[in-house]
C-alpha cells in the first residue's frame, strides 16, 4: 500500500540575535545596507520614520523596536535574519520584499502592502493585522502564530509548509493561489473566497462542514 503523504510543518529555526549597536532610526537609508543594528524610538522622536520613503533598504542581523511605521514604504526591501518587534503602522508598504529567517512580533498594522514578495523562514508571532496583501507573492517556511488577521490576500500567490496555529482570519482570499503543505487547521476562519484554490491545503473537520457551502457554491452544486 502507498504511504498516505506527511503534513510537512514550517521549517522555521529561532531568530537570536547578539550584540546589537543601538542605532537611530533617522539612520536608515535608502539602498543602503545595515547589519547588526538595533533601531528603536527616542524620547525626542518616537515617530522618526513614520511617513519615511525608504525604499531597497538592506538588513542584516538588524532589530526594528517600538517604531511607528505609518505610512512608511520600505518597497523592495531585503532583510535576513532580522525582527521587527512592537512596530506599528497605520499602511505599511513593503511590496517586493526579499525577507528571509525574519520575525515580525506583538505588532499592529491596519494594512501590509507586501505583494509580489518573497518570504522564506518568516515568523510572525502575537500580531493584529488588518489587511495583509501577499498576492502574487512567494512563500515558504511561513508561520502565522497566535494572529488575528482581518483579510489575507493570497491570490495568485505560491504557498509551501505555511501554517497558523492559534489564528483567527476575517476574510481568506485564496483565488489562483498554489499551495503545497499549508495547515489551516490551527486558524479561525469565517469567510474563504476562491474556496476551489485551497487544494494542497489541510482543515480539520470542524472546518470542512463549515466551508462546506462555500465549495458547493463555488462548484455549482445542488444541495437538496
Amino acid at each position: 500500500m502507498p504511504r498516505a503523504n506527511v503534513l510537512q510543518s514550517p521549517r522555521v529555526d529561532p531568530l537570536l540575535l547578539e550584540e546589537l549597536t543601538d542605532a537611530d532610526p533617522s539612520d536608515l537609508l535608502a539602498r543602503r545596507a545595515h547589519e547588526a543594528l538595533r533601531f528603536a524610538p527616542s524620547a525626542e522622536d518616537s515617530r522618526a520614520l513614520a511617513g519615511a520613503d525608504i525604499p531597497s533598504i538592506d538588513l542584516s542581523e538588524c532589530e526594528l523596536a517600538g517604531l511607528d511605521l505609518s505610512d512608511t514604504r520600505i518597497v523592495d526591501s531585503r532583510m535576513r535574519e532580522t525582527r521587527l518587534d512592537g512596530v506599528t503602522a497605520s499602511v505599511l508598504a513593503a511590496q517586493g520584499a526579499d525577507w528571509r529567517d525574519v520575525e515580525l512580533r506583538s505588532s499592529r498594522l491596519g494594512a501590509i502592502e507586501v505583494y509580489e514578495s518573497t518570504w522564506n523562514s518568516v515568523r510572525l508571532q502575537g500580531c493584529k493585522l488588518g489587511f495583509v496583501n501577499l498576492r502574487g507573492s512567494e512563500l515558504v517556511d511561513v508561520a502565522f502564530e497566535d494572529c488575528t488577521i482581518g483579510e489575507l490576500d493570497l491570490g495568485g500567490a505560491t504557498a509551501q509548509r505555511v501554517g497558523f496555529a492559534g489564528c483567527r482570519i476575517g476574510l481568506l482570499e485564496a483565488s489562483n493561489c498554489r499551495l503545497t503543505d499549508v495547515d489551516l487547521r490551527g486558524a479561525d476562519l469565517d469567510v474563504v473566497r476562491g474556496i476551489a484554490s485551497l487544494k494542497g491545503a489541510t482543515v480539520s473537520f470542524e472546518q470542512l462542514v463549515t466551508l462546506a457551502p462555500a465549495l458547493a457554491d463555488e462548484l455549482g452544486l445542488r444541495v437538496e
